[in-house]
């Protein structure tokens, strides 16, 4: 079922109970779910056995839609957290506001039995909801407190949108402005003042200097009306408290104005009160954001440089639900005039970080027992019962986003990042410029993860270019999969299981939990549904290009891709879009460009599988995975080797011998973070000569080994612990125990021309492991 352009598909988990689905042709309604089982019954048969049916095989029948959906119910905010925070008087009287609008919206609340009487002067059926607001303004009139039935109809719709903070009087959360009654239009003038000061080159006076020009330039704008307005009219003690509230002295009075020009948020209007970022349910609110790490790593070219994070945090548990650790590398020259393109987050990062929210994070080798979501806080069971995926799984919960809160940067507002969204039915929401409160949750993650992983891992850097350590570039260095590893470990083993100082039990209120406990006291009120990409929807993540395929092939970055025997023949035409002109869409992974995937439009709308698999020509010259930016390091080797971007066998091999280099480890005289045909510093001193490697002791006095001469022990046919208390024979043989002994071979003795004597004099024995005497 295709939803209108520019719509989100409807994807298998928006059904909800009171839904009307088509299932084989009926009509069904959705009563209850029960794991990965919905309950269906016919409309108007409620006295009937409902039909049991697996969701994933309801959604994937032929025939499935929701064909209706009931009206939303009101949905009552429960914001606990800001309503314990306001003063007791407005507690209480939001409070009493709020049992009169119950009794006014009688049907609307939702903890109210259905079969509860109304009063004969409330009752819906009887009066409408002018009538009903009309009677309870009048009841509270005649018990002294004098509304309007306008106040009262206010009453309820705030109600119904904010629940009980919305009940709660207005003027008392508005915070507190530093610039007081002053009219905005002044403190326009007061940076129009500074402003002008500086673009002039004048040197910055004293306050009263300003204040003086302010007030002439009010009475220039003014001149030809003859009368200032009463509000931009101030006493002198009014002024000094504008310019102390703006952090206007003096001696800052330009800096000031340069970093509010600059587009700094430190202004009046940052310091508005504000509410915080709350949600109810996981999923519901997701911030996204990427820095760097304060870590060097080695990247795929072999290269020492910096790394940049990316990770998504659901606001309700406080759970990190995905991340993704990439190089960052300025761009720079080559000494050739040639400029290298520099690397760090990309869009198609991005929505790997959204794609590993909706899947289970699988235990690898070598993690501990206390990594796994079978002994964690998480209800493993029950999320195992619905989706099979958790199986082995680590304890990081899967949630799927409903809204992604993102800033201005490119990989967010790229077109990849919106397609992903627009595909997986997620809402994205734009933080505002320069309002680190819009993000505020996923800004101090970041900062804790810093403390809490960064800095205790070698080649730590810090933040501060004057505390970073002078021997940071020549401490050992992690690898980029490495450092993945690592955070997610790290993720499971500590941020997961932690109490959280933004997390408090819904059961008892006082008493701190852990991402995954708060996870799971809500995943059991409001469910679990399994969200799985198909094959198709996971390549259609991937980045797009279109290309034109030739008899040769297409080329990507360099590459060629091409089948056997023709097999992309019957792509070498029009691919039957007009605005393509002749180009197909071709979809391929940065982290493995071995295969691209060409996507057929003609066959997806014949119902035929779209996607075919098309390989790199020269991927057998290359025996290990590679990335697209070590082949970007093999052309730029390449290159500077006099080499040509067109003959891709060569750079094929110069990648192949970049990464032999890389896996046999830094080699004595190679700078660290260097790639092997870095040139040498203009001032470098030559080599240190090779530390020959240390022979073995005794390695002169032992004879060469002859394998024919070694003669093989014989077996024993009695148990040990009887070799050595008898000399009988041996049981089964004919042979004594002093024979067996004689007949052991004889050490032979030392030679004399050695120049060494070990053995112990004759009179003295050497003495038996154990004998103290």
């Amino acid at each position: 079922m295709n939803g209108r352009r520019g719509e989100p598909p409807p994807l298998q988990d928006s059904l909800a109970l009171g839904d009307t689905v088509r299932y084989r042709g009926e009509p069904w309604v959705v009563i209850a779910f029960c794991g990965p089982q919905v309950y269906l019954e016919r409309p108007g048969q409620a006295a009937a056995d409902p039909l049991v049916i697996v969701q994933r095989a309801l959604t994937a029948a032929p025939d499935f839609a929701v064909v209706s959906r009931p009206a939303q119910r009101t949905v009552v905010p429960m914001r606990v957290g800001e309503l314990q925070g306001l003063p007791r008087a407005l507690r209480k009287e939001a409070k009493r506001w709020e049992r009169h609008v119950k009794d006014v919206l009688h049907e609307q609340a939702p903890w109210i039995a259905a079969d509860t009487s109304p009063e004969p002067a409330f009752d819906p059926a009887l009066r409408t909801l002018k009538q009903r607001c009309r009677a309870k303004a009048d009841q509270l009139t005649a018990l002294g407190h004098t509304v309007s039935a306008a106040t009262v109809e206010r009453k309820c719709a705030a109600w119904r949108t904010g629940g009980l903070m919305g009940l709660v009087d207005k003027r008392s959360l508005r915070g507190e402005s530093l610039t007081g009654r002053v009219d905005a239009k002044v403190v326009d003038l007061v940076w129009e003042v500074l402003d002008d000061e500086r673009e002039a080159g004048r040197s910055p006076g004293t306050l009263s200097r300003l204040i003086d020009d302010v007030k002439r330039l009010v009475s220039a704008r003014y001149a030809k009306s003859g009368k200032v307005p009463k509000e931009l009219r101030c006493s002198q003690a009014t002024w000094y408290r504008l310019l102390a509230g703006l952090g206007i002295t003096a001696e800052n009075a330009h800096a000031v104005a340069a970093a509010r020009s600059a587009g700094s948020a430190h202004t009046a209007s940052w310091y508005t009160g504000r509410p915080a970022t709350l949600a109810r349910w996981p999923g519901e609110l997701v911030q996204i954001d990427t820095t760097g790490l304060d870590v060097l790593a080695m990247g795929d070219d072999g290269r020492v440089i910096s790394v940049e994070l990316t990770i998504a945090i659901d606001v309700a548990t406080r759970s990190i639900i995905g991340a993704l650790v990439v190089p960052k590398r300025h761009r720079r020259g080559d000494g050739t005039g040639r400029w290298i393109a520099g690397r760090a987050t990309r869009s198609f990062d991005t929505v790997q970080v959204l794609g590993q929210a909706l899947a289970p994070l699988p235990a690898r080798p070598g993690w501990g027992p206390a990594t796994l979501m079978e002994g964690s806080a998480l209800p493993y069971e029950e999320l195992l019962a619905a989706d099979e995926r958790f199986a082995g799984s680590a304890a990081r919960p899967v949630i799927k986003p409903h809204t992604v809160v993102i800033d201005h940067g490119s990989p967010y507002i790229s077109e990849d990042f919106t397609r992903a969204c627009l595909s997986l039915g997620i809402r994205v929401r734009k933080a505002r410029l320069r309002t680190a409160i819009d993000k505020a949750i996923v800004e101090r993650a970041m900062r804790a993860i810093k403390f809490g992983f960064s800095q205790y891992l070698a080649s730590y850097t810090h933040h501060r270019l004057d505390l970073r350590g002078k021997q940071v570039r020549k401490q050992l260095v992690w690898t980029i999969a490495q450092l993945q590893d690592l955070f997610e470990q790290w993720v499971v083993l500590h941020w997961q299981q932690t109490p959280h100082g933004g997390l408090r039990s819904p059961f008892h209120p006082g008493v701190k939990v852990s991402p995954n406990a708060m996870y799971a006291a809500l995943v059991a009120m409001r469910g679990y549904r399994r969200i799985s990409l198909t094959e198709s929807e996971t390549r259609k993540l991937l980045p797009a290009c279109y290309v034109r395929v030739t008899r040769k092939g297409f080329q990507l970055n360099n590459r060629t891709y091409n089948l056997d025997r023709g097999g992309l023949d019957a792509f070498r035409g029009s691919s039957g879009i007009a605005w393509l002109e002749g180009r197909w869409e071709v979809h391929c992974s940065p982290n493995n460009p071995e295969y691209a995937w060409l996507f057929d439009r003609r066959a997806d709308e014949r119902g035929e599988n779209p996607w075919v698999e098309v390989p790199f020509i020269h991927r057998r010259l290359l025996h290990d995975r590679w990335t697209e930016e070590a082949w970007e390091e093999a052309v730029r080797i390449h290159q500077a080797q006099g080499g040509s971007t067109r003959d891709e066998v060569a750079i094929t091999r110069v990648l192949a011998e970049l990464q032999r280099t890389m896996a046999a480890g830094p080699q004595p005289g190679t700078r660290a973070g260097a790639p092997p045909d870095a040139p040498a510093p203009a001032r470098a001193v030559g080599p240190l000569p090779a530390v020959p490697s240390p022979t073995p002791p005794h390695a002169a006095e032992l004879p060469p080994l002859d394998i024919d001469s070694v003669r093989p022990f014989r077996s024993l046919d009695r148990p040990a612990r009887d070799l050595f208390d008898t000399p009988e024979p041996v049981r089964g043989g004919t042979q004594s125990l002093d024979d067996f002994l004689a007949s052991l071979p004889q050490i032979p003795p030392p030679d004399p021309q050695d120049g060494s004597d070990n053995t112990p004099p004759p009179d003295h024995p050497e003495p038996l492991p154990g004998d103290r005497s």
